[in-house]
């Protein structure tokens, strides 16, 4: 999975969550549906800003971490419970 998959897969998480509809979200955006529809599908050119756009009208917003290698092993500081 890539990172616009993975944006927009939060996206949709999140979208549940709140249970908002891609109409809602386009009304918050001052969009169209069918422009929510193309940037959730990754039918349309994805640019950075668009799945930014979508964070924001869900009061979401991008955050870049490090990365923990030793989380992401079997057996690492990550499957601690």
């Amino acid at each position: 999975m890539n990172v616009n998959e993975e944006i927009r897969a939060r996206i949709r998480e999140e979208m549940n969550r709140q249970n908002i509809t891609q109409a809602e979200l386009a009304r918050r955006l001052g969009v169209k549906q069918p422009s929510v529809a193309q940037i959730m599908s990754g039918k349309r050119g994805t640019m950075p800003e668009s799945l930014l756009d979508l964070l924001g009208a869900l009061g979401l917003t991008l955050k870049a971490v490090p990365i923990d290698a030793q989380a992401e092993r079997p057996g690492g500081a990550g499957d601690e419970h």
